[in-house]
């Protein structure tokens, strides 16, 4: 819609298809953020009415343990901890090989992702556990779960869909590894608001990252080596105690 807009505006100017095709992309890349809520938005509505339709209205399988407040405080302190797990990653490959992370640093300065402005905020925050939980964890996890009833091909099936949908291979290889824990939450306690409270969770904890590298490293806001290795390994023993308190023994099928 946008390259025949500016085609048809430009028609009688003499640009070439690729100068139209260059105005074209700077049009989507100045609007990324509008045009990414109106897809999560439609996403959201279309994957919620499918799960709804075809799996929510049936009660949780027999024996489902249901969540306790205990609960709900692990998943708080998960999302916080996941973010800081690959905030610490990223952080030392940056300082590292920087080359690695070049793509993916552009692609979250163009889609405002750094900037924190309410549009992005109430994108990542609100909008994504939304839409990807239901499309994720909501639909795909229970299409695959008709295809073999082992928990672990349905959880790998729709972690790696998670990790395609963010398109880029930084995002992409991170967030494999949080749908294998997003889908065990879901396997565990068969809800999938608690899915998108974790991931809501995570997304908004970004905002801490900043502020406590700064504590770590007052002068200059940028941590050392050594101080992202220990918060890497604090998070990363703290992350695995949480998710074995929280999920323990779960089903090893994906109960329709």
């Amino acid at each position: 819609m946008i390259t025949i807009i500016v085609s048809a505006q430009n028609a009688g100017k003499g640009l070439s298809a690729g100068e139209i095709t260059i105005l074209a992309t700077q049009k989507v890349m100045e609007n990324i953020v509008l045009i990414l809520i109106v897809s999560q938005l439609v996403a959201t509505l279309g994957f919620g009415l499918w799960y709804y339709l075809a799996y929510g209205k049936k009660k949780r399988p027999e024996g489902t343990e249901k969540p306790v407040p205990v609960h709900f405080l692990l998943i708080v302190v998960m999302g916080i901890l996941a973010q800081f797990f690959i905030s610490s990653i990223l952080n030392l490959v940056q300082s590292y090989a920087p080359q690695l992370l070049e793509q993916y640093n552009e692609l979250m300065e163009q889609m405002g992702i750094l900037e924190g402005t309410a549009l992005t905020l109430f994108s990542t925050v609100v909008l994504a556990p939304l839409s990807e939980e239901l499309a994720c964890r909501g639909v795909i996890l229970k299409l695959a779960g008709k295809v073999s009833p082992k928990f672990w091909f349905a959880n790998v099936i729709q972690a790696l869909a998670f990790g395609i949908l963010h398109a880029n291979l930084v995002q992409g290889i991170y967030a494999f590894g949080l749908g294998l824990l997003l889908g065990a939450l879901y396997g565990k306690f068969k809800n999938i608001w608690l899915c998108m409270l974790l991931h809501a969770v995570m997304n908004a904890s970004s905002m801490l990252v900043g502020p406590v590298y700064m504590l770590l490293a007052p002068d200059s806001g940028n941590p050392t080596v050594a101080a992202l290795a220990a918060v890497l390994a604090l998070s990363a023993v703290l992350l695995a105690l949480c998710a074995s308190a929280l999920l323990g023994r779960r089903n090893r099928t994906t109960s329709q």
